[in-house]
């Protein structure tokens, strides 16, 4: 069975996509251009030191080494994801490495012309890539990746220059680095944030202050998303008791796992795996992510659905334009001649 799972490299294009289910909570913080599209459901995102919703056809674009993390609002959130290779802008703009940017559409911009843009192209690449390898489909690949990009890139180099080094540097990349990856291994157990403070050497009142404005959610709040992450998993993936799985996910009872849950996802944990046996979605798990099935036609119609756009629609207005002033002149020229005539 074949999955929304790809990775491409040619000459100097280099990206990784795929699509997903947003039942969970995982931290990012990597090399490479982020480009998510929201397909279906709705999401929240803490990106940037912020907190936002992200409706359907919601796009945002998250430079290298900004942390963020997505957590599923409704049953069945499905994302799209391509992941830029880290040297592909730079190849173009040797600075890209130093700027940070987070753009992203809302309910004002969701429909204009780059943001419909961006979502034809990638639904377009994912669509190919279902059609199999062949010559002609690596090219219209590489047209839709390279037409993506340099629409991305035109919108980044409008902001860029207001968020160049912007990132904080009172504590290093690596050190915030180690303390997530510390969380990331033992939130089944135990953890306090002077653990976390220990590891990177500052006091508590000042790593819980960068923890917050680095994620946009305090230390605790995390810790509990990455409990909750293991849980929704694990509930949509195996018949383990509900009281084993709280316990086994470093909650301290069940009833503070029914609380917690029912707080983020809107439902208990028993009708959460109800749900998702019904749903029958067919995937597979990656890095803690539920890659969905090419055969789900639901998926294949919501990628259909980005593609009634004509890139050249701009030019066909101003095509359109010149043609009536070349008409309105030759009917002013034929006027005068008739003038002349008379």
């Amino acid at each position: 069975m074949d999955y929304f799972h790809y990775t491409y490299k040619h000459n100097h294009i280099d990206f990784s996509s795929h699509i997903y289910k947003v039942s969970t909570y995982h931290y990012n913080w990597h090399g490479e251009t982020e480009i998510l599209i929201l397909l279906k459901g709705r999401i929240e995102m803490s990106c940037n030191s912020e907190v936002f919703t992200m409706e359907p056809l919601d796009a945002i674009i998250i430079s290298p080494q900004v942390g963020h993390a997505t957590l599923a609002l409704e049953q069945d959130t499905t994302a799209l994801v391509i992941h830029v290779g880290k040297e592909f802008f730079q190849q173009f703009d040797p600075n890209f490495g130093m700027y940070q940017f987070v753009i992203r559409s809302n309910q004002s911009n969701r429909h204009n012309p780059f943001f419909t843009a961006l979502r034809y192209h990638a639904a377009m690449m994912m669509l190919i890539k279902v059609n199999g390898e062949s010559s002609v489909n690596r090219m219209w690949l590489e047209y839709h990746y390279l037409a993506l990009t340099s629409a991305a890139y035109s919108e980044i180099d409008a902001v860029k220059s207001i968020h160049i080094n912007s990132k904080p540097v009172d504590m290093t990349v690596a050190t915030f680095d180690k303390m997530i990856t510390y969380i990331d291994d033992n939130y089944q157990q135990k953890i306090e944030l002077e653990d976390i403070a220990k590891i990177g050497g500052y006091n508590v009142n000042y790593t819980s202050q960068f923890f917050k404005r680095q994620l946009g959610v305090s230390f605790l709040e995390y810790l509990l998303r990455m409990r909750l992450r293991e849980a929704t998993v694990r509930l949509a993936n195996s018949d383990d008791a509900v009281a084993h799985i709280a316990s086994s996910c470093g909650f301290a009872d069940i009833k503070a796992f029914n609380v917690a849950f029912k707080k983020h996802f809107h439902t208990t944990p028993t009708e959460y795996r109800k749900q998702a046996k019904e749903m029958e979605r067919k995937t597979k798990l990656h890095d803690w992510k539920e890659i969905i099935s090419t055969q789900e036609e639901d998926i294949v119609e919501l990628l259909q659905s980005c593609l009634p756009y004509q890139p050249d629609y701009k030019y066909k207005i101003e095509l359109d334009e010149a043609n009536q002033k070349l008409q309105d002149i030759r009917e002013q020229l034929e006027s005068v001649v008739k003038k002349l005539q008379s």
